[in-house]
């Protein structure tokens, strides 16, 4: 069990995912307060508080002399579920989940994740697992962050909506659509425009008197990193570049970095990164190298992760504005569940970029 916040919240939440996972069915009866005392090493008030908040939730119904037994499911109007398959991976949606919840909390609906329970590198099972919880959880919505670099993604995207769908759960998309740029889906999306983020990062180089950019992403990359290199592709373009200039390299996902020698070798001076989680090992191996960063070479990434200000040269970064993105996707939830048949809201916020040593320094 985490550690993190009261103990009642923590018991609170390990009973609420044994329910959502049918380790606990409709008419069970859970343990005695006394047995989960001792299960949980706590105390009976503790204990007695956590089973509350499931019956102030109409999870369970608590009766004295007969004991807390677990309720059919039923939709609830004001509860919704966050389904991001990658959510341990990827950084920017940790801050993302945690600011949906705490701003539908304000209205008064209540956001849940699901647990991982399927312990496996198979996202499509993963995110089976994570989605057969939410609709035996009986929610109105779904947080979804459509799954990347598998087989059939697009595929396989459409069908976990249309699971959804036919549920009557309305679904609204963080960071990305499932289709290639620029179909989209009749969902809502909340997430960066990720050509204007390329465009402002290209430029920033450009700006710093780079003349020859490479952009460096890894096999099979997500649309969001193919809209970034467009956006850098005009900043060439009205910097009167040729757009075909913009040299693109893919690294290694087995040994990360690999690529970073090539890049030395090839002259360019302005190095752009799809993501931060790109940048650090091409970054570390261009200074093994003996690049000199900013001197010579300069390198930018995109989402400006925690450890982009601790590289051994700080990261410059396109900066995601995760708290936005959190709250407008919680409002645009409740709004499309209290008023289902209006327009599909497609939502580009802005971010900014986080200049630091890496692209700043002196030539």
């Amino acid at each position: 069990m985490s550690d993190s916040g009261p103990r009642y919240l923590q018991i609170h939440k390990e009973i609420l995912q044994k329910i959502h996972s049918r380790e606990y069915t409709a008419g069970d009866l859970l343990p005695t307060e006394a047995a989960l005392c001792e299960f949980y090493k706590t105390s009976r008030p503790t204990i007695a508080k956590a089973l509350k908040m499931l019956s102030d939730e109409k999870l369970v119904r608590r009766r004295a002399g007969f004991g807390t037994q677990v309720l059919p499911p039923r939709k609830n109007a004001l509860l919704a579920g966050v389904l991001v398959p990658q959510l341990s991976k990827v950084e920017i949606f940790d801050p993302i989940s945690k600011r949906i919840a705490e701003r539908a909390g304000v209205e008064g609906m209540r956001v849940i994740i699901p647990s991982e329970l399927e312990f496996t590198d198979d996202i499509k099972r993963r995110c089976d697992s994570m989605a057969d919880q939410l609709i035996q959880a009986r929610v109105r919505g779904v947080f979804f962050a459509p799954v990347e670099h598998t087989e059939d993604q697009q595929a396989y995207n459409e069908e976990v909506i249309g699971r959804f769908t036919s549920e009557g759960i309305h679904v609204v998309l963080l960071d990305r659509d499932i289709y290639r740029w620029p179909r989209q889906t009749g969902l809502d999306l909340i997430g960066i425009d990720n050509i204007e983020a390329g465009y402002v990062v290209a430029t920033h180089l450009l700006e710093q008197g780079c003349e020859r950019l490479v952009f460096v992403t890894r096999g099979n990359p997500a649309m969001t990193v193919q809209l970034r290199r467009m956006g850098c592709r005009e900043a060439l373009n009205q910097f009167g570049r040729q757009p075909n200039n913009l040299l693109t390299v893919n690294d290694s996902t087995e040994n990360p970095g690999q690529v970073a020698e090539e890049i030395f070798k090839s002259g360019a001076d302005g190095i752009i990164c799809a993501n931060d989680t790109t940048a650090g090992p091409i970054l570390r191996r261009l200074l093994d190298l003996g690049a000199d960063i900013p001197g010579k070479v300069r390198i930018c990434g995109f989402d400006d992760v925690q450890h982009a200000s601790l590289l051994g040269v700080p990261l410059t970064s396109y900066q995601q504005p995760c708290d936005d993105i959190g709250r407008v996707a919680a409002e645009t939830m409740i709004h499309r569940i209290r008023h289902p048949d209006t327009p599909v809201h497609r939502i580009s916020l802005q971010g900014k970029l986080i200049i630091r040593e890496s692209s700043s320094g002196r030539r």
